[in-house]
């Protein structure tokens, strides 16, 4: 058997996803190639990159036997590259599975013009196997392209440090772009107790963001760290004291499996699959997108409250019954062996 990885290479929740995988064994007794489609670097890298995968595909369509697309896809340009790989695939006979992360993939298809819907619905119904991150997803889909869809959960094995949390201390994960909340949060900080101070871990339009942050004169106030590493988002994560991600348009993020895993109080909005996983006062808390002076009182809160570890621990054990990659990873294997063999 042998899986080729399609998807981005670009820092963020799929190349995660991605790596992870690799790292917890899932190709240990397989196979494995992986291949970078994109990279975010600029449209003329990722033309080249999408180019170069596409021969690398097509010369392991024509010299192996048994092969197992495994693609990873958000919408927009990333759609299309998958759309490529799959028909590629499908010439040969081979195998393939489009693994869907893009958490406006619901946008994306309902702006679309009539024919791109057919060229989508093409793709989710001849795939072997379209996978999506939560039941939501699964109904949405199935509603969209009536074929059933799999579940398979985005996981992550990660523990918390051995360290004291730090009270006051706010962290924020993600992309430095409006979906994200990120504007959002800086407003709300200004109302939060002068005490606390918002750990900023991520990149994207980083001058708008430091723009908000002079204009509100919160300089003392906000640290940004740009992309940190697996060690530094770990530390941050066991050290600060609340972490917040109040997104407008989410599928499943990792991060905030993560967060649930290093038993940190997590607020976020209920969109995509969060509400799923994060229970309003039991796994963690909620509040709308773009209401600031929620976030505002919901961050006071959390971070006043001295009975959060009730469900910091709620959280810890969701993760472990579903989050975990001896969870997980099975599922894959069957998945896999399901599909070759069928």
């Amino acid at each position: 058997m042998h899986i080729i990885t399609l998807g981005t290479v670009q820092k963020g929740g799929i190349d995660s996803v991605i790596q992870g995988y690799i790292d917890n064994g899932l190709f240990n007794n397989k196979q494995h190639t992986r291949i970078g489609s994109h990279a975010g670097v600029n449209k003329w890298h990722d033309l080249s990159l999408f180019i170069s995968a596409t021969f690398k595909l097509l010369w392991f369509c024509i010299k192996e036997k048994d092969l197992i697309l495994h693609c990873h896809m958000s919408y927009k340009g990333s759609f299309f590259r998958k759309l490529t790989f799959v028909a590629l695939a499908k010439l040969f006979r081979h195998k393939s599975i489009v693994h869907l992360h893009g958490s406006e993939f619901k946008d994306y298809y309902a702006a679309s013009s009539d024919f791109k819907k057919k060229l989508i619905l093409w793709l989710i119904n001849n795939v072997d196997e379209f996978v999506v991150l939560s039941d939501s997803w699964q109904e949405y889909i199935d509603k969209i392209a009536a074929r059933k869809v799999m579940v398979i959960n985005n996981y992550v094995d990660i523990e918390k440090y051995d360290v004291a949390r730090i009270p006051g201390q706010i962290l924020f994960l993600g992309a430095f772009i409006k979906r994200k909340g990120i504007y959002d949060l800086i407003n709300a900080l200004k109302q939060v107790s002068s005490d606390c101070h918002l750990h900023l871990c991520g990149a994207g339009e980083d001058d708008a963001v430091q723009a908000l942050i002079d204009e509100l004169s919160l300089s003392d106030a906000v640290t940004n760290h740009g992309w940190v590493d697996a060690k530094q988002k770990t530390q941050l994560l066991s050290e600060c004291s609340a972490f917040i991600l109040p997104s407008y348009n989410e599928g499943l993020p990792m991060v905030i499996i993560e967060a649930m895993a290093c038993e940190i109080p997590v607020i976020s909005t209920p969109v995509g699959g969060i509400p799923e996983v994060i229970i309003e006062g039991e796994t963690g808390y909620l509040v709308e997108p773009g209401d600031i002076a929620a976030i505002t009182s919901k961050l006071s809160t959390v971070l006043d409250n001295s009975s959060a570890t009730d469900v910091t621990d709620k959280a810890k054990q969701y993760y472990n019954a579903h989050f975990s990659s001896k969870t997980i990873l099975p599922k894959w294997e069957a998945l896999y062996s399901r599909i070759l063999n069928g």
